[in-house]
This record gives structure tokens, C-alpha cells and sequence, in this order.
């Protein structure tokens, strides 16, 4: 059975103009990211399309390839951009998602800032 796209999600132009939101995912180490989707139209052309397209995982030491993600906004449900078979089974087996929230990153920086603060306080106090 073939799937079903949305029509704001054709190429990356519609994207675009729809300001969807875009994200890329790495099939090896999971990591997803933000793609600005005008800067793609730009540099592969807006009528270029996303569907089963992969491109190289840009975090350092991964030579994993990502494949791309469309919601229509946040709190939508996020479409993987794949139809082929292989692209399909290789989402199927590949990393489970990483990102700030599941790595645990917003938690600790948040509370690096408030123990910042807290030094600041205290330094600032001292200085008086």
C-alpha cells in the first residue's frame, strides 16, 4: 500500500511557505535536529523534494545518515518523509530519537543556571 503525504509537505519550498516544521533524524546514533526549511529550498532548489531523502548526520563522529521529519506545527503528529521499503526498515531498526529532552540536556542546564545564579549571589554579597 503506498502512503499518503500531505500536500504542505511536497517539496521544500511548500514547506517553506507553509512554515511547517522540519527535523532531521539519524538512522545511527538517533539525534534529532532542526532544518530550516527555506535554507533547504535555497540550496537544493524549492521544488526539490524531501521524500526519501537522506542526508549525512552532522553531529561530530557519526557517520550515520538522517532522514527528515515534517509536522504541520508543534504539537502535531511528526510524518517521517519515506515510502521506499529499505529507507522504511532502516527507520524500523535504526537509533531510537535523541534529543535535549530525552537526553536529560534541559534538566541539567537548568539547573547549572540556577546554581550559577546562586554563586553569583554569593560572589556578589562578598564584594559588598
Amino acid at each position: 500500500m503506498d502512503r499518503i503525504f500531505p500536500r504542505w509537505a511536497r517539496s521544500w519550498g511548500e514547506l517553506a511557505r507553509s512554515n511547517a516544521l522540519v527535523r532531521s533524524q539519524c538512522l545511527c546514533c538517533g539525534l534529532q535536529q532542526r532544518v530550516d526549511a527555506a535554507s533547504m529550498a535555497a540550496l537544493r532548489g524549492g521544488s526539490s523534494s524531501l521524500l526519501d531523502a537522506l542526508d549525512r548526520c552532522s553531529v561530530v563522529g557519526c557517520h550515520g545518515e538522517s532522514y527528515f521529519l515534517v509536522a504541520r506545527s508543534y504539537g502535531r503528529r511528526w510524518i517521517a518523509m519515506a515510502a521506499r521499503p529499505d529507507i522504511l526498515d532502516a527507520i524500523e531498526r535504526g537509533a531510537p530519537p535523541a534529543n535535549a529532552m530525552s537526553l536529560g540536556l534541559l534538566e541539567s542546564h537548568s539547573q547549572a543556571v540556577a546554581q550559577g545564579s546562586a554563586q553569583g549571589d554569593k560572589f556578589s554579597r562578598r564584594e559588598k
